[in-house]
């Protein structure tokens, strides 16, 4: 990630927005200290709810579900509000646009290419249920929540469009962390075996 910041710089290239969203993604390892207070008014009735706080037993990409929809909620609130959008819609329909509330498990076999197609397509109906049962959402929200998986869902906003890009980066970006907690940790393994 600094690699691209500085690539950026030192060739001068002009990516407007896309420096701003980048420059966003680096404050992810601090998010919990950074929460301003009209972030956590906001999302505080969502956290706090019981059926909400059951996502941080189940893990996704590189750390839990509660996590991962924290931290994307935090940076499309970030987006949103910089770009003049709705950032309240914005961030309540990311925070349970992952809201489906089960392990998700790969398969084997021809299984390992097919569940996580099934999954892609039906967790974001199943969250918007869960979502309907324990908030009231407008239609922003609720668009949120069955788009972020595009091209499987329309995003019909600003807002799900970013909400879409964002989770879509930092599932990249989890992803490449496990990927390299995972070499380390075969690294160490080879080393204190010698």
């Amino acid at each position: 990630m600094i690699f691209l910041f500085q690539f950026i710089e030192n060739h001068d290239i002009m990516y407007g927005n896309f420096v701003l969203i980048l420059n966003l993604f680096t404050e992810r390892n601090h998010i919990m200290q950074k929460f301003n207070a009209e972030f956590y008014a906001i999302a505080k009735p969502i956290i706090n709810h019981d059926a909400y706080i059951l996502m941080k037993d189940i893990r996704h990409h590189n750390e839990s579900v509660y996590e991962h929809c924290l931290d994307t909620a935090y940076i499309s609130y970030k987006i949103s509000k910089k770009l003049g959008l709705d950032y309240v819609s914005a961030t309540r329909g990311c925070l349970l646009h992952d809201f489906y509330l089960y392990k998700f498990e790969k398969g084997k076999g021809f299984r390992f290419f097919t569940k996580p197609l099934i999954h892609a397509k039906n967790h974001p109906l199943v969250a918007l249920k869960n979502a309907l049962e324990h908030f009231e959402l407008n239609h922003k929200e609720q668009n949120i929540i069955k788009s972020h998986m595009f091209p499987v869902g329309m995003p019909k906003s600003r807002e799900a469009w970013v909400v879409t890009f964002v989770d879509k980066f930092l599932a990249v970006y989890e992803y490449g962390l496990r990927a390299i907690n995972a070499t380390f940790e075969k690294y160490k393994l080879l080393v204190n075996n010698v």
